[in-house]
């Protein structure tokens, strides 16, 4: 997407509700966490965020999960986006214009549901 450089960085979190090991590379949440990213408010354009999430089992191709968010909300819980089974989660978020462009998906977020 060029000539959009507001959308290009776009920071992805996994809000995590339990206390995890500080040097740990996947965060370990429960079922009830939240995935919240960065707002960019340098485009008052954006109207939607569009955050893709799916399962990373290693053996079969990952079927992904699209749910989208109105801007200017920037979380959405963990099912809601459909991380709803115990297991390795990634995500990604994408901002959306009001004319449907849409940027490049963030960098992948990996997290592990790992209790209800």
């Amino acid at each position: 997407m060029k000539g959009h450089q507001w959308l290009s960085c776009i920071i992805l979190t996994v809000c995590v509700v339990v206390a995890g090991a500080a040097g740990a590379v996947t965060p370990v949440v429960k079922s009830t966490c939240m995935i919240s990213w960065d707002p960019n408010e340098d485009d008052p354009r954006i109207t939607e965020y569009r955050i893709t999430v799916w399962m990373v089992n290693g053996q079969r191709v990952a079927q992904k999960t699209t749910h989208v968010v109105k801007a200017p909300t920037t979380q959405v819980s963990c099912k809601e986006a459909g991380a709803n089974k115990l297991g390795n989660w990634q995500a990604t978020v994408q901002a959306c214009l009001n004319d449907g462009t849409c940027s490049q998906p963030s960098k992948p977020l990996s997290f592990k549901v790992a209790e209800k």
